[in-house]
């Protein structure tokens, strides 16, 4: 009865991500890199993708607060900030969202 109890917080926990974040976010595949704090750039890859942030397949993200800065799609230097972490995986949150101009430029990029 516990693990039941467990599952279903689980499954509301993942309901209430969701619906906070919105259903419109494009799964993207594309390559960046990333600075993490004051660690050397390095290559990662970005899950999905909003004006708001992205999720990036990384090992070794730090705890939630660390500043990372981020380049893709031949733009400049994008300054962020890691929301959550999971073992490979980590959320970011922009400091100041895409623009719409720059936000469908990366989606561009990625479908050409």
């Amino acid at each position: 009865m516990l693990e039941s109890g467990i599952m279903q917080s689980h499954a509301d926990e993942n309901t209430e991500i969701e619906e906070r974040r919105g259903n419109d976010r494009p799964a993207v595949n594309l390559q960046c890199e990333i600075r993490v704090g004051t660690r050397a750039w390095r290559k990662a890859q970005v899950a999905d993708l909003t004006p708001g942030g992205f999720q990036v397949q990384i090992l070794d993200m730090p705890p939630m607060g660390t500043p990372v800065y981020v380049r893709m799609a031949n733009l400049q230097m994008m300054h962020a900030e890691v929301c959550w972490t999971k073992v490979d995986t980590a959320g970011c949150k922009f400091l100041q969202p895409l623009n719409e101009h720059v936000y469908n430029h990366i989606l561009n990029f990625i479908r050409a």
